[in-house]
């Protein structure tokens, strides 16, 4: 074997005792290495640390410990109001599934003329199913009356010949 041949041995030998002993030195480094579920850290800020404990944790191998299925656990602002999962007001926890609070509206009626009231002209009002309403009442010939009135929290209305209450005709939403 010449000189350049026992060289190049040389070199590449070397060259696979290096690359062998980058192997050797970054193992131990890799095995160090934590995913999201096992680092001791509450890596999603909801309060809970690792697996078992963190309900984003599948496993202690999970690398994530967000529940992309769980509103309040996503890392999502799913409702829009600036706040994400745990500091969000609405969540009551990580296993919650409602961000946005739902908003229970209460149905009302009130009215000004005291009810079935044909010969005062009378405005009905309040809330449905989140909506505010305003009804008056109005002529819709000269001799019928559009009636509206309350039973309870809701709003209805009728159709009113005015004759029926010794009245001729109907006028400025009452009948006269």
């Amino acid at each position: 074997m010449n000189k350049q041949a026992k060289i190049a041995l040389i070199a590449v030998f070397l060259v696979l005792g290096v690359l062998l002993l980058s192997f050797v030195v970054a193992a131990p480094k890799a095995s160090r290495m934590k995913g999201a579920c096992r680092d001791g850290i509450d890596n999603d800020g909801d309060g809970y640390v690792d697996w078992r404990s963190d309900p984003g944790c599948s496993n202690k191998w999970d690398n994530s410990e967000l529940n992309p299925n769980v509103e309040c656990d996503d890392g999502i602002d799913n409702d829009g109001d600036g706040a994400i999962d745990s500091n969000d007001n609405d969540c009551t926890g990580p296993t919650d599934n409602k961000e946005m609070e739902e908003i229970v509206y209460e149905d009302t009626c009130s009215e000004t003329d005291w009810g079935m009231n044909q010969v005062i002209f009378g405005i009905t009002s309040g809330n449905l199913d989140g909506q505010n309403y305003s009804n008056s009442d109005y002529c819709i010939t000269d001799a019928i009356l559009k009636e509206n009135y309350c039973m309870g929290d809701y709003a209805y209305s009728l159709e009113y010949p005015c004759a029926d209450t010794n009245t001729t005709s109907c006028a400025n939403g009452a009948c006269i």
